[in-house]
């Protein structure tokens, strides 16, 4: 079957992923305001919150209120409740999501304020309106936040980070070919997961659910991989996710050995869960 790329999905693609850059310089535009240091995975950690939680309703308006009117030490405490979520429903994503989520621990009164301020930007901007809905199909947010962060400007998007739209669909199309369930898509390139994006579009278009196929991804950003876990969930990609920190061409088995660690983080936190109920802390008498 043939793919065209402007039925790839809802919505229009380009005027998506324009968004997608504006909101990725009001956020780091809204970050570095005031100075302090630049931490690019606390601001990408603030977005993907917002991108989390707004996958739970479709009442975008209220929450971004909501947010807009809580204090600073009230949005952590909501960013907390967001992440306890992903830790019950997709503890997989959380471990690879780590490094931008250190920030819900001891943080100070300035730097809580900076990532109030960020997340007011971002609302500002519209974030809601992209990773929300069908809508979140046609972009990838937070490729485009992670180079507006590491750019030296502050106000431009690094082009390594992502692959632009129409780009990624045109590779895609053909490297999916007649693409059954089962099969595996593999980019040892990942960056944030551009190519896993454009790639579910093809295959939702093809009438397949992404989830009926296998995802491996490789990069050594940590910062890149932790967004593609969240971009995982947003794209609903489904559990058959298989994400490594490294370098593949120095590990040429990564695949495999990525899969492994899953496995045996799984099975760690199956344990985990079976000796909390066995101690039953809620009802240890105090």
């Amino acid at each position: 079957m043939n793919h065209r790329a402007g039925a790839a999905g809802p919505g229009n693609p380009i005027n998506a992923e324009c968004h997608a850059l504006k909101i990725a310089v009001e956020v780091a535009q809204a970050w570095h305001k005031g100075g302090g240091p630049d931490r690019p995975e606390v601001p990408l950690g603030v977005v993907a919150t917002l991108a989390l939680a707004s996958l739970a309703t479709h009442r975008k308006a209220e929450v971004a209120e909501w947010v807009r009117g809580r204090s600073a030490a009230e949005f952590l405490g909501f960013a907390r409740w967001v992440w306890r979520a992903v830790l019950v429903q997709r503890p997989d994503v959380l471990r690879l999501a780590a490094p931008i989520v250190g920030w819900l621990d001891g943080t100070d009164e300035q730097l809580a304020d900076r990532i109030k301020r960020t997340a007011d930007a971002a609302l500002a901007a519209g974030q809601l309106e992209l990773t929300s809905g069908d809508r979140r199909f046609d972009a990838d947010l937070l490729g485009p936040v992670l180079g507006a962060l590491r750019s030296p400007a502050a106000t431009k998007v690094d082009a390594q980070m992502y692959t632009p739209g129409d780009v990624a669909l045109a590779l895609t199309s053909v490297m999916l070919g007649d693409v059954k369930p089962g099969q595996a898509f593999v980019d040892d390139t990942i960056g944030t997961g551009g190519l896993f994006r454009a790639a579910a579009q093809v295959i939702r278009h093809r009438g397949l659910a992404p989830a009926a196929i296998a995802w491996y991804g490789a990069d050594v950003d940590e910062l890149a991989i932790a967004a593609a876990a969240v971009n995982s969930v947003i794209w609903q990609l489904g559990p058959n996710v298989i994400l490594y920190v490294g370098d593949p061409l120095a590990e040429p088995d990564w695949s495999a050995a990525a899969a492994q660690q899953k496995v045996q983080f799984h099975r760690e936190v199956h344990a985990l869960r079976g000796v909390l109920a066995a101690l039953d802390l809620e009802n240890t008498p105090r």
